[in-house]
Formats: structure tokens, sequence, C-alpha cells
């Protein structure tokens, strides 16, 4: 799967397919002399699950450009193996007039993306493999 995002209407997109997403905090780069945020994202194929019944997991990159400032909250950056997952974004202009692009995570855990405008990569990577069948989130 390929997906950019240019509005924050893509964005919802991109943050649907990566719900339940799972990311290992060595796999989380920010890179402010080229302006980006990259992350490894182990996503769950809703997808294949919806139309194939099957339950698939698969490699993925996210990847924002033109990215300001990145900034996390109760992720233990030390903790290189920790994993976090990915519940959803959220997003909102800040008072300097520019989007904050929050991933939300379990336990309170945000990683927030300051950025002027939305530009958005996710790309696929690698072979799927099964999983057991997952068991369906609360809301």
């Amino acid at each position: 799967m390929r997906l950019n995002a240019i509005d924050t209407d893509e964005l919802k997109i991109i943050s649907t397919v990566l719900k339940d997403g799972l990311i290992e905090v060595s796999d989380v780069k920010y890179l402010p002399s080229i302006r980006s945020f990259v992350a490894m994202i182990t996503r769950f194929m809703w997808e294949e699950q919806a139309i194939n019944k099957i339950n698939l997991r698969t490699k993925a990159v996210l990847f924002f450009e033109e990215v300001l400032s990145v900034t996390s909250k109760n992720i233990d950056q030390t903790d290189k193996k920790n994993v976090i997952e990915l519940l959803d974004f959220n997003y909102y202009t800040n008072k300097n007039k520019n989007l904050e692009i929050e991933l939300l995570f379990k336990n309170d855990a945000t990683i927030k993306i300051e950025t002027e405008l939305v530009k958005c990569k996710l790309e696929d990577r690698g072979e799927p493999w099964s999983v057991k069948k997952e068991q369906p989130k609360e809301k």
C-alpha cells in the first residue's frame, strides 16, 4: 500500500490504516536538518481482514516532510526496544497558525509533530505475515 496525504481529510485515511500499529521506540526518528519525521510501523492490514477475512501484519514507513518540531510525552526514549501501540491521529492549528499532528498511543503516550502544511507518506515494506485473530478493540 502507498498513500500520500496533503490535507487533513487524507491524513484521516492514513490514521485509519495505521490503527493498532506497533512502533518500536528505536524505529522513530526526527531529522531536523532535512525537516523530516520517519517511523517504521508494524501495521495490521485492515484491508485484508475486511476483504479476505485473513489477519496479516506488514512493515510500513510513515514519513512526514516540512516538519518544524517534534515532541513526545510519556515515551521512555532510553528503552529502545519498548513497543508503543498507535491508536489514532489528532490535529489542530496552534497559536502560530501551524498544524500540530498528534500521534496518540496507548498509555497516554503522544508524539506531536508541528508543521506548516500536511505532507505525509505511508508505504508498505516487505512481505506481510499471518497473525492470530485480533480481538476487537473497545471504543
